[in-house]
């Protein structure tokens, strides 16, 4: 790998590539801290396998070992945070239908009411459908293929306000502590980047996003921080993010936690918002990789 240069650190970029049989990785440095950058568990499950043989074969610290990324799918998630005081976190199942039979019968035998189906290792929304009824279901079925592909079943929780407004936040967690990236407002239940299309309609909402950003560490930072540590620590993350809903009352309905978020990347015209917490993430995430290299 070629060397790239930085103010900070030497940083050398390593690509895991292969489909069969153990490697070995030989190098003519000793690396002192290891940043593994693969992060969808859908998608690189592979990838994932060969970076524990790479990590292990290293022996040095690891920030977001590739063991914990392997959990990080949505329903393992569900699964490992659904009993934290504080957090809801959707019933979710994988499942590889191959028929429209497959996929009713496990709506029928493991939910009821409205649910989200959406094909695996996909982000952004897409394929990302919002199912109420039975019949709703069937006709959905024709946008999808069941091919052997996996997806995922989820129960949709509504959780709209009394003006018919859906919130939703993107929590990034450094070392266990929380950032605020973003809050996004829409009136539909998908809450994406074209949000911001309705927000500019409504310039409170603008302003209720700039107090939140500017104000997180001082108000509903620290009191989701408690929350925010024990999410870190089941998940044996070191940076990642959370995107969920958050309540009046500070209970957090998490629509999906795990590292593979846009966080870094500001493509807004500056000076704007987001600025100032991507500065914030950036420098704390220096500092965890100085730490855990020795040179903290």
């Amino acid at each position: 790998p070629a060397m790239e240069k930085s103010t900070e650190f030497n940083t050398r970029r390593f690509i895991l590539a292969g489909t069969s049989g153990s490697q070995r990785y030989a190098f003519n440095f000793k690396p002192e801290v290891i940043f593994n950058e693969i992060s969808d568990a859908d998608t690189h499950r592979q990838a994932l396998s060969r970076c524990i043989a790479f990590c292990k074969q290293q022996d040095v610290p690891v920030i977001n070992p590739p063991q914990a990324i392997q959990k990080t799918r949505r329903d393992q998630v569900a699964d490992v945070l659904g009993d934290v005081k504080g957090v809801t976190v959707p019933k979710t199942v994988r499942f590889v239908p191959r028929t429209p039979e497959d996929v009713k019968a496990l709506y029928e035998t493991e939910f009821s009411g409205s649910v989200l189906l959406r094909e695996a290792g996909l982000h952004g929304g897409k394929t990302l459908t919002h199912i109420d009824t039975l019949e709703g279901l069937e006709e959905a079925l024709y946008a999808f293929a069941l091919d052997g592909r996996p997806y995922y079943m989820s129960a949709f929780e509504d959780y709209r306000d009394d003006e018919g407004l859906y919130r939703k936040y993107r929590i990034v967690v450094v070392d266990g502590t929380p950032y605020l990236r973003h809050m996004l407002v829409n009136d539909s239940w998908m809450v994406h980047r074209t949000a911001r299309q309705f927000m500019a309609k409504h310039p409170k909402l603008i302003e209720e996003e700039r107090q939140l950003v500017t104000n997180f560490h001082k108000t509903l930072g620290p009191r989701l921080s408690p929350v925010v540590e024990q999410l870190a620590e089941r998940l044996n993350l070191d940076y990642f993010g959370i995107d969920c809903h958050i309540d009046q009352d500070d209970q957090m309905l998490i629509f999906e936690a795990n590292a593979n978020m846009n966080i870094l990347i500001n493509s807004e015209p500056t000076p704007n918002l987001w600025e100032s917490p991507i500065a914030a993430i950036r420098e704390h995430l220096k500092g965890v990789i100085q730490a855990r290299s020795g040179q903290g």
